[in-house]
């Protein structure tokens, strides 16, 4: 692996959301491994696309790991808040990573099956981990960013020693290169101690909540650390419009 990064070249990176940028003083330090813990319906999965769209704005390159979505899907979605990476993967600066649906191609029925194209039943018989591991293992540009969306598949399907190897993986080519990983695990899926072990892996860590008052319903963000970094001490709002997930101005005091 031919991997180079100028430690001295320490510049933030985007979040690809403006307003989170701002509450961090400018963005992210490069080489983060970032964990993302995500309550369901808190709008963690509209944040995975922003996050590597913004970077693919800002010149980055960038990969997608899904084991929870088909890779359809994720577009999908992408596309749903103009988030058009077409562009992006004829300059081969994108990649997406379909480790969902082959898991499921031996058991789906014959008219189904039908439908798969040849690359997806030939990744049938991978193993979803090492899949993981060439994946975060490749060469990349100096400027690039990956999203594991999530981590949680591999702690059900593997032991936890397993995925604290690859975590390590990630961050210490993160370190080397100054890549920015971002890993996604789902809130109440896991035992205290699988839950503690990954955050004491990781660099950084944001949890994403959702809450309901009175009538409404309120979506936010708790920056819980950041390394080399004085995170803000209080939730911050956010809305999820046509364009993604806009913060609010005012923030509330933990």
């Amino acid at each position: 692996m031919d991997f180079s990064f100028d430690p001295s070249d320490n510049q933030l990176v985007t979040t690809g959301i403006l307003g989170l940028d701002v509450q961090l003083g400018g963005g992210i330090p490069p080489g983060t491994t970032l964990l993302l813990i995500a309550e369901s319906g808190a709008g963690a999965e509209i944040f995975t696309k922003q996050f590597l769209y913004g970077g693919l704005n800002s010149g980055e390159s960038a990969f997608y790991f899904s084991s929870d979505r088909s890779i359809a899907e994720v577009k999908s979605d992408m596309n749903h808040f103009g988030w058009d990476v077409s562009k992006y993967e004829e300059m081969n600066k994108v990649e997406f990573v379909d480790a969902y649906t082959p898991r499921f191609i031996n058991i789906l029925p014959p008219e189904l099956r039908s439908r798969m194209s040849a690359k997806e039943f030939l990744k049938a018989g991978f193993d979803p981990l090492n899949q993981l591991k060439t994946t975060v293992s490749q060469n990349h540009e100096a400027k690039y960013r990956g999203v594991i969306d999530s981590i949680s598949y591999f702690l059900r399907a593997y032991g936890l020693n397993s995925v604290i190897e690859v975590i390590e993986l990630m961050s210490t080519i993160g370190k080397l290169t100054g890549g920015i990983h971002l890993i996604v695990i789902g809130a109440g899926l896991h035992d205290d101690i699988t839950l503690n072990t990954v955050k004491y892996l990781t660099d950084g860590m944001i949890e994403f909540y959702v809450k309901e008052r009175g009538s409404q319903i309120e979506r936010g963000l708790v920056i819980r650390k950041m390394r080399g970094m004085i995170v803000p001490n209080k939730s911050i709002s956010f809305d999820i419009t046509p364009e993604g997930i806009k913060l609010e101005t005012t923030t509330r005091v933990l």
